[in-house]
């Protein structure tokens, strides 16, 4: 028979959570173990794992559904030949509606004094009508305003903001692809509520200066060009200039874009220090850039950034490139984190990123000069102890991307090197099997550029298969 779905408890207490989104799709093979929803309690978001074989059945309880009481049916997993159970169609819109209350005796009829035993055989009990159960269609409005509920189509950084800020995301109308509300939206209506009279916010995004507000992060459109951008994001001690020989001589006609991240480059003053702010700076920038149709390609920290932003949710997220990715298992090597941190000269430099790679000569003194001016600048330092504090506490990756690589539906491509020196190889291993692995003999933890023409034609391969 089928086997039911419940909205399950997943913290003590709980009586209700927020079906965030499925992770299977109807009629998709389901095995024990796998990952079928994101649920989302008062504390965290945690992952619903199937207890059953068989095939998904119908959805009954929607992506972004809040307010679910635990126990509620919300789908089932169906063997060959079965169909969903009967009671679904009412079950569907339980949570939505509350049970009507049937009296079971007028109001006021409860007395102090005891009932007869036995009530007179000439007088029959009087019939006391229930109360009238609230047809459909009267019912119909609550239905329908759940149903437009969960018809808002917003990014979850909309979402999020939305809620600090008290605003009605069925109210708005969005300005992003295919009417998405983005954050923009958002913040035009906590303007115009807080101050009707006042013009009207533009909505072309401005450039942004360093550190100007949590998704302010510097930038610069390294290459000019048509299609989907490409999206660069480096890793933990480097900026986006250092994209730039990995850029040059390129035969490439997209444009391409180079974030700083929170703590970096452009980005010193940011402020962010949390692995989950990072990702959301890197987020809001894009969306205040109005870019929803990209590809990501990011090193290191990072890559387990871009992991972490396309299993939020971003909108159109076609692929992400991964190089040496951080944020796969708990190991670092924690004296070159702490080393490259500090230092703030060539002379003083140069011995930790001589640990990036196999073999030092690939490393130029120009570029090590280069690296060493770009961290002359004390704020930045001590912006990069701060995060080396919070994200790599002890030698040891305070963060995971793991199961969230797991879920992604979109095509992943993984370059690393045996030679890796500051993060194990060994975390390559047991990626999804959907994931490209490119593990390369004799290469460090900047494949990049050890390796440049080999990788360039991996990522022309990867876009290829991006579409």
């Amino acid at each position: 028979m089928p086997k039911e779905i419940l909205m399950p408890a997943l913290a003590a207490g709980m009586e209700e959570g927020h079906l965030v989104r499925w992770l299977k799709s109807e009629g998709e093979a389901v095995k024990r173990g796998d990952l079928l929803a994101e649920i989302e309690t008062d504390k965290a978001v945690m992952e619903m794992e199937a207890e059953d074989e068989g095939r998904l059945g119908p959805i009954l309880i929607a992506d972004g559904s809040r307010g679910v009481a635990v126990g509620t049916l919300i789908a089932s997993i169906l063997a060959d030949g079965e169909t969903a159970p009967a009671r679904a169609a009412s079950l569907a819109v339980a949570p939505a509606v509350a049970a009507p209350v049937v009296a079971a005796v007028p109001a006021g009829a409860a007395s102090s004094k005891p009932a007869p035993s036995t009530p007179a055989p000439s007088t029959p009990a009087p019939l006391v009508p229930a109360a009238p159960v609230p047809s459909l269609a009267a019912r119909a409005p609550s239905i329908a305003a759940l149903v437009a509920a969960r018809k808002v189509v917003a990014s979850p950084l909309a979402r999020r903001l939305a809620d600090d800020l008290g605003v009605d995301l069925a109210a708005l109308s969005g300005s992003g692809p295919k009417g998405r509300i983005v954050r923009i939206d958002v913040e035009k209506a906590r303007h115009q509520r807080a101050a009707p009279a006042a013009p009207r916010l533009s909505t072309a995004a401005p450039r942004l200066s360093p550190g100007a507000g949590q998704g302010g992060l510097n930038h610069a459109w390294l290459r000019q060009g048509e299609g989907r951008p490409l999206v660069l994001v480096h890793g933990f001690g480097s900026e986006l200039n250092g994209w730039r020989p990995f850029l040059a001589g390129a035969a490439l006609s997209r444009p391409v874009l180079g974030i700083d991240l929170p703590g970096h480059g452009g980005s010193a003053g940011h402020g962010a220090a949390r692995f989950e702010a990072l990702v959301a700076a890197v987020g809001e920038t894009l969306e205040r850039l109005g870019l929803f149709d990209l590809d990501l390609v990011a090193h290191s920290l990072g890559a387990a950034v871009a992991v972490a932003l396309a299993a939020e949710g971003y909108p159109d997220v076609r692929s992400l490139f991964l190089l040496a990715p951080a944020g796969l298992g708990p190991d670092i090597n924690g004296a070159f984190v702490s080393g490259l941190a500090r230092a703030r000269t060539a002379e003083s430099l140069a011995p930790w990123m001589g640990e990036l790679v196999a073999d030092p000569a690939v490393l130029t003194p120009a570029f090590v000069r280069a690296a060493a001016a770009a961290r002359a600048d004390e704020a930045l330092v001590a912006a990069q102890l701060r995060l080396a504090a919070a994200l790599f506490p002890d030698g040891t990756q305070a963060f995971s991307v793991r199961a969230e690589l797991e879920q992604l539906r979109i095509p992943v491509t993984v370059v690393a090197g045996t030679e890796d020196r500051i993060i194990p190889p060994g975390h390559m291993r047991r990626l999804p099997g959907m994931v490209g692995l490119h593990l390369f003999s004799g290469v460090g933890h900047m494949p990049q550029l050890e390796i440049r023409d080999a990788v360039w034609r991996l990522l022309e391969r990867h876009l290829r298969a991006a579409g």
